[in-house]
């Protein structure tokens, strides 16, 4: 009756009844409600879900690799390592304890190649051999340059490098500190003191922040042998963990006024914006850096260069072909050539190609340590343990055409199955 009523009304033309004072209410109720949802649509879309937009999208690169443009053809770059706590002139002059030669590839990658201190050589117009690490203190960097581009030069010309980077102890150990220390693995206990020298050094093993005392410590310790090999294998052992860290997110946003605050501290022909390109290059994947070393002859009393076993790596770098994620090749260093050549036996018999590494160990490890990629080549790298039945699986770096590289250790015994 009431619609009926209500549809004759409204046909006759007569007004219609105002609605109810709580009908009005509820209708602006609901168109307020209607215009707040709008509103937080529009407000919160973009924040819940992204907005188009004109500008580039973020970059994902690396932080390491957004620090500068790469360099525009590979460089090469002698790096110094000073036993000093500064560059300053010192009393006796402070002598060469880390010499490398390494060359950075634009698209990524690192060879590196270390030259041993003790190496000897004959200057011109002198009788009596010295080892490079003395050269330091006669003609500077000039002289170990020259020295070093004789023996780079494999019985061709020269090979000078294009830029040069020396670096006291004392800076390293600054370096470490500002960066917050390195994340590292000792594999046994490093005692030594020598009270005349007051140097004291303790370092427990295992898995530890090693600040830059510690650091300085891990390289000045010789070892049983009392010699430069254990030193350079714990070069080895501190390159790829020490890339890591200056390519860390956290870290490598800071390199530029960290070098800024450091250039009392280096010795270098490298601009400022020269160093941020090659750092940037060369550590934009870390598991590129491709490690090896000059051979010396067996004879002890004056530490040669071996030219003979020196060739085929030599002839390797002057390739200058960049470190590839991608090679299949195993690569077997032992300190005893009869139970590396058994070892790369078993390996082949497990289908895989393995081959005697260019150079033999200069120390006998703790235990077998098995060398790979990040994640590239784990796969390969279980496959050698499994066929080897021991070894322990590390990023590496690797020698030259490794894809997977075997530091066979006291714990390899040829003679078991």
């Amino acid at each position: 009756m009431n619609s009926n009523s209500r549809s004759g009304s409204k046909l006759s033309g007569m007004v219609p009844p105002k609605p109810p004072r709580f009908a009005t209410a509820r209708l602006l109720w609901r168109l307020g409600m209607v215009a707040i949802g709008i509103f937080l649509g529009s407000s919160l879309g973009g924040v819940l879900v992204p907005q188009k937009t004109a500008g580039p999208l973020e970059d994902l690169r690396p932080a390491i690799s957004r620090l500068a443009d790469p360099p525009g053809r590979p460089q090469t770059v002698l790096l110094l390592g000073l036993d000093g706590s500064q560059l300053k002139s010192q009393t006796p002059p402070a002598q060469v304890q880390l010499l490398l030669m390494a060359r950075v590839h634009p698209g990524g990658g690192v060879e590196i190649i270390q030259i041993p201190t003790e190496l000897s050589v004959l200057l011109p117009g002198q009788k009596q051999l010295q080892p490079i690490s003395n050269l330091y203190g006669q003609g500077g960097v000039a002289l170990v340059a020259d020295v070093v581009a004789q023996l780079m030069a494999n019985g061709g010309e020269p090979v000078p490098p294009d830029r040069y980077l020396l670096l006291s102890r004392g800076g390293l150990r600054e370096v470490i500190n500002r960066i917050g220390g390195l994340p590292f693995d000792i594999e046994t206990p490093l005692r030594y003191q020598d009270k005349a020298g007051k140097l004291k050094i303790e370092l427990d093993a295992g898995q530890q922040w090693l600040g830059g005392k510690e650091l300085e410590q891990f390289l000045q310790f010789k070892g049983p042998d009392k010699g430069d090999g254990g030193r350079r294998q714990r070069q080895q052992q501190l390159l790829l963990p020490l890339a890591d860290r200056l390519a860390d997110a956290a870290v490598a946003p800071q390199l530029p006024t960290l070098l800024s605050q450091m250039r009392a501290q280096l010795n270098t022909n490298l601009g400022h914006g020269e160093l941020l390109s090659l750092l940037a290059a060369g550590l934009k994947d870390p598991d590129l850096i491709q490690l090896s070393r000059l051979p010396l002859s067996g004879d002890q009393a004056a530490r040669r260069l071996d030219q003979i076993r020196a060739e085929p790596l030599l002839e390797l770098w002057h390739q200058a072909q960049a470190p590839s994620a991608n090679n299949p090749q195993v690569n077997v260093e032992g300190i005893e050539p009869i139970s590396t050549n058994t070892a790369v036996e078993r390996l082949q018999g497990a289908g895989l190609a393995a081959q005697a590494s260019f150079l033999d160990a200069e120390l006998m490890r703790p235990r077998t340590v098995i060398l790979h990629g990040n994640g590239n080549n784990l796969k390969q790298a279980q496959a050698v343990r499994k066929a080897l039945g021991l070894g322990e699986l590390q990023r590496g770096p690797l020698s030259p055409g490794a894809g997977v590289q075997v530091l066979l250790g006291k714990d390899w015994q040829p003679s078991k199955p």
